[in-house]
């Protein structure tokens, strides 16, 4: 008999397991990443057991989102990831598992789940009565090439070690955005279990850009992932000159189309959209409350990038 019950670290073995099959990552990968995002967010997580089996899973982040006009951030679950052993899929477990997440969401406070899916999982969303996810419109992935526009900014320091006395930046938004803290960036980046990631970062704590670094063709290149400061064309141009300096010619980069780091990169890169990208994302949403506003859904509306996706 499939028992229905929440998901703790006590499980964690069985949960590392279920997520290493559907994902492609070692059990021990797996371990260590619920581990890390227990340390960050609530987690919200329940699973369908069959005995010492764990046969689905569907798990939230509690996560602070921004609103227009708030002074404070409202409370999201963010979408981590669902699975079904593939000895158990075409039962409605999904469902199960997803709808004791979405009511413990509210009960703590959530008004929404929130979340990025590629093409499977926005397959999934279109087709799944239990998962119950709307798209709210697909992420623009930008290729620029950097040295084409000047003058340059005083460069930031490239570095592979988070630099800490980050300064919080204080700002009201207008537009649908994840609220990030220095004490969310460092462990969401610097404290990943096994992803390593380059940090561009601007005297006496302003600020800090995040990336990683790859090879196209023979050229080297930054996927950007964040930046973070009061400052952020500012910060974006220094992180430019720095690349430039490093002779790394190309810059990727996810984004919503009207996202401050697109506005903030385009205005020190040239740009060109790419149609036809390999691995492309959409941001999607799901109403858990009956106080949202229409333009939640408008992906006009929204201001987020790639490093948001978990």
């Amino acid at each position: 008999m499939i028992q229905i019950r929440p998901l703790t670290l006590d499980d964690v073995d069985g949960w590392a397991a279920l997520l290493a099959v559907s994902f492609g990552r070692t059990p021990a990968q797996m371990v260590a990443l619920l581990r890390h995002f227990y340390g960050e967010r609530q987690l919200v997580a329940w699973g369908a057991w069959d005995g010492l089996n764990l046969a689905a899973q569907y798990s939230c982040l509690l996560t602070p989102l921004w609103l227009p006009g708030q002074s404070a951030p409202q409370w999201v679950g963010m979408s981590m990831n669902m699975a079904v052993h593939p000895d158990y899929r075409g039962r409605g477990l999904i469902k199960q598992v997803a709808e004791p997440v979405y009511a413990e969401v509210v009960a703590r406070g959530g008004m929404a789940g929130v979340g990025f899916s590629n093409e499977a999982g926005v397959q999934v969303d279109k087709k799944s009565k239990g998962y119950g996810y709307q798209v709210v419109g697909k992420m623009v992935s930008l290729l620029g090439v950097v040295g084409g526009k000047r003058p340059f900014l005083p460069p930031l320091t490239l570095t592979t070690t988070w630099a800490d006395g980050l300064q919080e930046v204080e700002r009201r938004e207008t537009a649908v955005s994840f609220a990030h803290t220095p004490e969310s960036l460092r462990h969401r980046f610097a404290q990943h279990p096994f992803r390593s990631y380059g940090y561009g970062v601007a005297e006496d704590g302003r600020g800090v850009v995040i990336y990683r670094p790859f090879v196209w063709r023979g050229l080297r290149g930054a996927s950007l992932l964040t930046a973070y400061g009061q400052d952020v064309p500012g910060l974006m141009g220094g992180w430019v000159s720095s690349l430039a300096n490093q002779r790394i010619r190309l810059v990727h980069l996810l984004t919503s189309p009207q996202s401050t780091l697109r506005q903030a990169a385009e205005s020190h890169c040239y740009t060109l959209p790419l149609p036809r990208p390999q691995n492309p994302h959409y941001l999607t949403a799901k109403l858990l409350t009956t106080t949202l506003p229409p333009w939640f859904f408008d992906f006009s509306h929204w201001n987020c990038c790639g490093g948001d996706i978990l």
